[in-house]
């Protein structure tokens, strides 16, 4: 039966068939020998792993006897040896006619991690601002790896944009301390704090009414706020930054943290943001 996964490479066809193709998955490279006895009792080992793997791996067996060139490169003295290949260079090799188990061991380490692959997708679908699916797959990732704590903080964040606040501050008490203190919380922590700051009852036409009193400054501060949430950070800043210089000190400060929350909670790479801080900078000092 003829093993789509198990391949015969050349000099010739080597960058394509090892090279290029280990930056999407390991190929294991076999360096066999026809009159290689130990070689023949490794092959169905090999074509069953790859078999098994499905895709995730591709075994590449290359001739020394066709190919001396080949195993000159790669420094091949004895027979069997095998090497596996990860992101275009080889990364482990195996010597010997080693057992199944053992040669199975040192490619599972280079295999596709398919939670990291389910947190990047999902990752796009949240930026594309389709929650279902950024939420189904993250779901995925926990069922798969409940461990998998890159998953908490764009789980939080589709949560938060369903407006689901409970069940994000009960998952961030859930988790161990040490994760939660991650930079990678301080987004969602942020945006948990300016939402705390908007009265859950108030009535948005009547704030803008009120926040267009340029005295009011709890009305205008308020409505800043909700501009926040809703990600229209330029407007909202543009006033917090305006207010800051003449109400520094209101209500303890909370303009300043505000200002610092909707600076967490924008994309690092946010053109805009190194021209807020710096205004705040400038304000300050």
């Amino acid at each position: 039966m003829i093993n789509e996964h198990v391949i015969t490479t050349c000099e010739a066809t080597f960058e394509k068939d090892v090279i290029n193709a280990s930056y999407e998955r390991p190929v294991l490279v076999d360096f066999w020998a026809e009159w290689c006895g130990p070689c023949s009792s490794i092959a169905p080992i090999l074509d069953e792993l790859a078999s098994e793997l499905d895709g995730d791996l591709i075994v590449a067996k290359v001739d020394t006897d066709a190919e001396q060139g080949l195993a000159q490169t790669y420094g091949i003295r004895s027979l069997p040896t095998m090497m596996v290949f990860r992101d275009g260079k080889p990364a482990e090799q195996i010597i010997g006619a080693q057992p199944g188990s053992e040669i199975r061991r040192v490619v599972e380490q280079y295999l596709p991690d398919s939670g990291t692959d389910l947190v990047g997708a999902a990752a796009q679908a949240l930026a594309a601002g389709d929650l279902d699916t950024a939420e189904a797959q993250l779901r995925e990732a926990l069922t798969d790896d409940p461990k998998n704590y890159s998953v908490h903080p764009l789980l939080a964040m589709v949560l938060l944009q369903r407006g689901e606040i409970k069940n994000v501050e009960n998952m961030i008490a859930e988790l161990p301390i040490n994760i939660v203190s991650d930079s990678a919380f301080d987004p969602i922590k942020a945006q948990l704090h300016l939402i705390s700051q908007v009265e859950g009852d108030s009535d948005r036409d009547a704030l803008e009414k009120l926040a267009d009193d340029i005295e009011n400054v709890e009305a205008r501060y308020q409505r800043s706020v909700l501009q926040a949430i809703e990600r229209d950070f330029e407007t909202a800043l543009n006033t917090l930054l305006e207010l800051i210089v003449v109400h520094r000190a209101w209500n303890d400060g909370a303009i300043h943290k505000v200002i610092l929350d909707i600076f967490n909670v924008m994309d690092r790479d946010d053109p805009r943001l190194k021209g807020f801080r710096t205004r705040l900078s400038r304000t300050l000092n």
